[in-house]
């Protein structure tokens, strides 16, 4: 669950796979790992003030071509959040640990 006043986000992005891609998806990958958990090669879950998302999303898209990448940034509410359904391995979730932006 969510702390008081933050929101789950689910953050996945596609990057092609070029030498120029490479480098774009190992600095988002950075940016997005001090931001929340990485549950799969290429998603991640932020635990977050909804108000903080614009500069988020700012942040993000100096690591992106928005030409040819692309990262979508999905809302979880808490009703959804309590229904998530994870089969086979699955990343510790440790919801107790506190990011900073």
């Amino acid at each position: 669950m969510p702390r008081p006043g933050n929101m789950l986000h689910l953050v996945s992005y596609d990057i092609p796979s070029d030498p120029a891609g490479d480098r774009r998806r190992a600095r988002l990958a950075r940016r997005l790992e001090g931001l929340g958990l990485r549950v799969q090669h290429s998603v991640f879950e932020l635990d977050i003030d909804p108000l903080k998302l614009p500069g988020i999303c700012r942040t993000l898209c100096e690591c992106i071509d928005p030409e040819v990448d692309s990262v979508r940034i999905y809302p979880i509410c808490g009703t959804c959040n309590a229904k998530i359904t994870m089969l086979g391995i699955s990343a510790v979730l440790e919801r107790d640990t506190l990011f900073v932006w």
